[in-house]
């Protein structure tokens, strides 16, 4: 019996040790899909995701929403000039929000053949945004405005 019995012993360890293995495996895929979950839904939380609309022409559009690194990324968009009724991109490619110290602050920033542009947006509500826009030109010629944007809901 003595010689069973230790046959049986190695095999016991053997399914002890895959079962530990099996719940620990498992234990690791469950935390990390809740830490995913978890991180996503801070990713979905910044109060700048959404789109912001002016009445203004030159910046009539702003879409900002949370990347795949949960940075913030964001497109502006003006009134088309040849159809007043439909919005057109500044460029086909998005741009990512600089963190700022102030979480109601952001910007990003357009490099252009003739000017630098640089857009900084500042929360005023959860539905009221502030958007700076500064334009420096190659001539040294510098504009400025600030456009109200409102939250699509």
């Amino acid at each position: 019996m003595t010689h069973v019995s230790s046959v049986r012993s190695p095999l016991r360890r053997i399914i002890a040790l895959f079962a530990v293995g099996a719940l620990a495996l498992s234990l690791s895929v469950t935390l990390t899909l809740t830490s995913a979950k978890h991180a996503s839904a801070l990713c979905l939380a910044s109060k700048f995701a959404g789109t912001w609309r002016s009445s203004d022409d030159r910046l009539s559009r702003i879409d900002v929403w949370s990347g795949e690194d949960c940075g913030l990324y964001a497109r502006a968009w003006s009134t088309c000039r040849n159809d007043s009724t439909r919005d057109c991109s500044w460029d086909s490619r998005s741009k990512k929000l600089q963190d700022t110290p102030d979480r109601n602050f952001r910007f990003f920033s357009y490099n252009w053949s003739n000017a630098d542009e640089v857009l900084q947006l500042t929360l005023k509500s959860a539905s009221n945004l502030s958007a700076f826009d500064h334009i420096d030109y190659t001539s040294g010629k510098k504009v400025s405005f600030t456009v109200s944007m409102t939250k699509d809901r």
